[in-house]
C-alpha cells in the first residue's frame, strides 16, 4: 500500500488499547482447522496500530543501547542490538502494511484483503527462518513507497544493508564459534586500534567515516540502515496522524513522552542520534498526496 491506503486502513484508530493483535487473535478461539483453512476478521486495525507503536519504542531502546554498546567498547554486541533495532522496526513496517507474520501457538499470516473495511486474511504461516521471512516480506512491501522522495534518510532506510544479508550476519556474529567476531579480547587486537575504534563510534556514521577498516566496524555501518527505518516509521505514523484526529493526539502525547524519556533516562545518548530522534518524533503537518 501507498502512504494514502496506509492512513485509509487505520482511519477511525486512535492507537490506544491494552490489548496486542497477538491478543486479539487469541481472544477469538478459534480452531487449528480454522487457521488451516483460513478466516477473515474485520475491524481489528487499532491492535495493530498499538503494536506498531510498541514495536517503535523497542527499536528505539535498542538504537539507545547500540549507541553506549560502541562507545564503551562492546563492538560486536553492538551489531546484534542494531540488528534488533532493525528487525523491530521492518516488523513495525510490515504492520503498517497490514502484511505480516505474527506468533500465537504456530506462526500466523495476517495479508490485508481490503484496507477499506478493514479486512484481514488469517492463515498458518511457515514457521521456518522467521527473521529471514519477515525481512522478505519487508522488500516485498515496500515497493509502493520506496519511489517516495522524503529525505536520505528515508532512501537508506528502505534499501538492503550494503553488507549482505542483515539476518545472516547477525547469526554469523551471534552464534558463529570464530575469530573474525568477538575479537575485543584477542591478545593480536590492540590497545591502540580498540580506541581508535571507539573514537569512530562516538562520530556519526552519516557524517564521518571510519578510521579503522580491519576489523570491519559492522555495527557503525548497521547503524546508518537501522536508525534509518525508525525515521521511516515516524514518517509513515506522522502521515497517518495527519489524516486521523483521533490518532493525532495520542501520537503527539506518546512521541512527545519518548523524547522527554530520552533526555532523561539517557543523558549520555550521543549529540548527532538525540537530534535525529527529537526531530523525528515531532508531530509535523503534511500536504495530502
Amino acid at each position: 500500500m501507498d502512504l494514502e491506503e496506509i492512513s485509509i486502513a487505520f482511519k477511525n484508530c486512535n492507537g490506544e488499547t491494552n490489548k496486542s493483535f497477538k491478543g486479539y487473535l487469541l481472544d477469538l478461539t478459534k480452531t487449528p482447522e480454522d487457521y488451516r483453512n483460513g478466516f477473515i476478521v474485520s475491524n481489528a486495525n487499532n491492535y495493530i496500530l498499538s503494536d506498531v507503536e510498541k514495536l517503535l519504542s523497542k527499536a528505539i531502546l535498542n538504537i539507545c543501547a547500540v549507541d553506549y554498546l560502541i562507545k564503551t567498547g562492546y563492538f560486536n554486541w553492538g551489531f546484534v542490538s542494531s540488528y534488533y533495532a532493525s528487525y523491530f522496526s521492518i516488523q513495525a513496517l510490515n504492520r503498517l502494511q497490514i502484511n505480516f507474520n505474527t506468533w500465537t501457538h504456530h506462526l500466523i499470516r495476517c495479508e490485508n484483503q481490503n484496507y477499506v473495511n478493514q479486512d484481514i486474511k488469517i492463515c498458518l504461516g511457515n514457521s521456518s527462518n522467521t527473521h529471514k521471512s519477515e525481512f522478505k516480506l519487508f522488500f516485498q512491501n515496500i515497493s509502493q513507497i520506496q519511489s517516495k522522495r522524503v529525505d536520505r534518510f528515508w532512501s537508506i532506510g528502505l534499501n538492503r544493508f550494503s553488507d549482505g544479508d542483515e539476518a545472516l550476519l547477525r547469526n554469523e556474529i551471534n552464534y558463529s564459534i570464530s575469530e573474525d567476531y568477538y575479537y575485543e579480547l584477542q591478545s593480536n587486537f590492540s590497545l591502540s586500534k580498540f580506541n581508535k575504534i571507539i573514537n569512530d563510534n562516538k562520530k556519526s556514521p552519516f557524517e564521518a567515516r571510519e578510521s579503522i577498516n580491519d576489523p570491519v566496524n559492522y555495527a557503525r555501518k548497521h547503524l546508518q540502515i537501522s536508525i534509518s527505518r525508525i525515521r521511516v516509521i515516524c514518517y509513515i505514523l506522522n502521515h497517518v496522524a495527519n489524516h486521523n484526529s483521533e490518532y493525532q493526539s495520542y501520537f503527539k502525547r506518546n512521541m512527545n513522552g519518548r523524547i522527554n524519556s530520552i533526555k532523561q533516562k539517557y543523558p549520555n545518548l550521543s549529540i548527532w542520534m538525540l537530534e535525529l530522534l527529537n526531530s523525528w518524533l515531532l508531530f509535523e503537518t503534511i500536504e495530502h498526496d
